[in-house]
């Protein structure tokens, strides 16, 4: 019994030694020198199918031995090596719609041993609006809407108060020679936007945004619209309505997640215009910076006031239409055309 205790404590001498040895056997790595830059022409809104070109720089090993670059797909976690000389990678977009992050990770070739692996990362979101895989989801039609093409497009269209309406903001944005947005601007200016959230307008541009046949709104025609889904009938133009919103709001999802993503006091029953929260724009030296996604649904009147622009909009927490005015060049939101 002594012999048996007298080993066990012998053990627990030796075991420290044993840990100090395997620290100091413990690999140091060292960082590799310059900071990893990924220049690419990805937006931040695409389609599945786009090719994008990423090319990365800016990393050095301090031994001054090559370095070399994988790419980290997401969903598959594939890994692409640049090889053979090549500088750049394509990357083709899935088909799954969501947020996503693709990684560039710089690397020393021949000591990846002596040194950590530097990495930077590019987030996106994949959108559709192919009917048969689209982001924007559960906007019911009736079967009493009508069909209507614009520049290739198919719109849903119905009759609330006196006018037809259309079911969706208006999608027509121009491009230059160069595809560049010069009427109409796509949400964050990503190609991929254009006919999910409709086009931005700023009130000039709204005046003869519409296709023959149909025109921009009046806040007259906006008031009769209110009065079909049962604003006060002594409701008259330029005056906000105390009710109304719930009924021009569609529980709308977008690439699965509610757009209207509180509604406190409101009941949203879609009994027209199927309105979609899609914020708004300024407008600077032409460059749009967007607000108020998730939060407004704002549409332009053909009206102005003071020699402002008068837009119609909705609020998430509240069942008001409100009218406002507005900045005829520096404001863009969306427009939706009526006959």
């Amino acid at each position: 019994m002594k012999l048996r205790i007298l080993c066990i404590l012998s053990a627990a001498l030796v075991l420290p030694v044993l840990v100090q040895s395997c620290k100091e056997k413990e690999e140091t790595k060292e960082y590799l020198n310059g900071s990893l830059s990924v220049e690419h022409d990805m937006p931040s809104y695409v389609q599945p199918g786009d090719k994008y070109t990423f090319t990365p720089s800016g990393v050095t090993a301090p031994d001054g031995t090559p370095v070399g670059y994988y790419f980290t797909s997401p969903i598959t976690s594939r890994k692409d090596t640049l090889k053979n000389g090549a500088t750049s990678f394509v990357y083709e977009v899935p088909d799954s719609l969501g947020t996503f992050t693709l990684s560039c990770n710089a690397y020393a070739v021949e000591s990846y041993d002596k040194y950590y692996i530097t990495s930077s990362t590019m987030s996106f979101v994949v959108v559709s609006d192919n009917p048969n895989h689209a982001s924007i989801t559960n906007v019911p039609h009736s079967d009493s809407d009508s069909r209507v093409y614009i520049d290739g497009r198919l719109y849903y269209a119905g009759k609330s108060g006196s006018l037809t309406w259309l079911r969706s903001n208006l999608a027509v944005v121009r491009r230059n020679d160069s595809g560049d947005e010069v009427f109409g601007r796509s949400f964050r200016c990503s190609k991929a936007m254009q006919n999910v959230f409709g086009g931005y307008y700023t009130w000039e541009e709204a005046q003869s945004a519409c296709p023959a046949g149909w025109h921009l709104p009046s806040d007259a025609e906006w008031v009769d619209l209110l009065k079909s889904v049962g604003a006060p009938r002594d409701l008259e133009p330029l005056q906000t309505s105390p009710s109304g919103a719930g009924k021009l709001m569609v529980k709308a999802r977008f690439n699965g997640e509610y757009m209207w993503d509180y509604y406190r006091d409101v009941n949203i029953t879609n009994d027209a215009l199927s309105a979609i929260p899609t914020g708004y724009a300024n407008v600077t030296d032409g460059e749009y910076v967007f607000y108020g996604v998730s939060d407004y649904a704002m549409f332009w009147t053909a009206d102005e006031y003071e020699g402002k622009g008068v837009y119609r909009y909705i609020h998430k927490e509240h069942d008001n239409v409100y009218v406002n005015v507005a900045d005829k060049q520096s404001f863009a939101v969306s427009v939706r055309c009526v006959r």
